[in-house]
């Protein structure tokens, strides 16, 4: 039996239909090959990805999409992909009827743990 915060993550997921908890589990798989020893937690009644003292971001899911939160600006090339995924300024939206871009989560997550490294380093 999984206990604690894994457990929670788990839970999660499988309370989603079928496609969704799919689509969680590959986000999942993707953050963790992007960011190997990345461990998962669960705050604000989401799933949440750490690295070190750094958290990677968090994942939400919703009726018709996916967020990861908070996404904050990203170097330009990256911006320019992301840009018709912005919900809001730090909220990127994967909305479900349309192809999820695992190879840009995998770009955000490296992102993130670039960002992570320099911050630890000053």
């Amino acid at each position: 039996m999984i206990e604690g915060k894994l457990a929670a993550v788990d839970s999660y997921i499988a309370g989603f239909p079928p496609d969704v908890a799919f689509i969680l589990e590959r986000l999942r798989d993707t953050i963790h090959k992007a960011a190997p020893g990345a461990t998962e937690g669960f705050k604000y009644d989401m799933p949440v990805f750490r690295h070190g003292d750094g958290y990677i971001f968090y994942l939400g899911a919703w009726k018709k999409h996916v967020g990861l939160y908070p996404i904050y600006p990203q170097a330009p090339a990256l911006e320019a992909e992301l840009a018709p995924l912005r919900a809001s300024k730090d909220t990127v939206k994967l909305v479900y009827s349309k192809p999820i871009p695992y190879g840009l989560v995998t770009r955000l997550v490296k992102a993130r743990l670039r960002a992570l490294k320099s911050k630890s380093s000053a």
